[in-house]
């Protein structure tokens, strides 16, 4: 059975800059053994599924699962930061924007005041 596979890599930016690679493993085969097939030692395949960084037609792996021909394996680049803490920074950047704005807005108010005050 035939199945691609691709590497991302960190400059690839989640976006296909290279043809994936065909390889040809035995009917009923798993993503490990595909892993395996392509060259990676134990110790990596057991790291990049644990981290989630195999996905097939970007669905995460997992080791066990059963490869159809035709299939993609995709091995990931690593996340270079948490998305959850990237969205609680926006958050907070996003309320802090809001307080900057009122304050403005009062000091303008308080600037008006003060210049029509006898």
């Amino acid at each position: 059975m035939l199945v691609y596979w691709l590497e991302l890599g960190p400059g690839d930016g989640g976006v296909l800059t290279t043809r994936p690679s065909a390889i040809n493993l035995p009917e009923k085969a798993t993503v490990e053994q595909a892993l395996h097939a392509i060259g990676m030692d134990t110790e990596r395949i057991a790291w990049l599924l644990k981290e989630r960084a195999v996905a097939i037609y970007g669905l995460y792996a997992t080791e066990g699962m059963m490869l159809h021909p035709g299939d993609r394996i995709e091995i990931l680049d690593g996340l270079s930061f948490d998305p959850m803490e990237s969205r609680r920074r926006r958050a907070r950047h996003k309320v802090l924007t809001k307080r900057q704005k009122e304050l403005a807005k009062y000091e303008r108010r308080s600037r008006k005041r003060s210049k029509t005050a006898p």
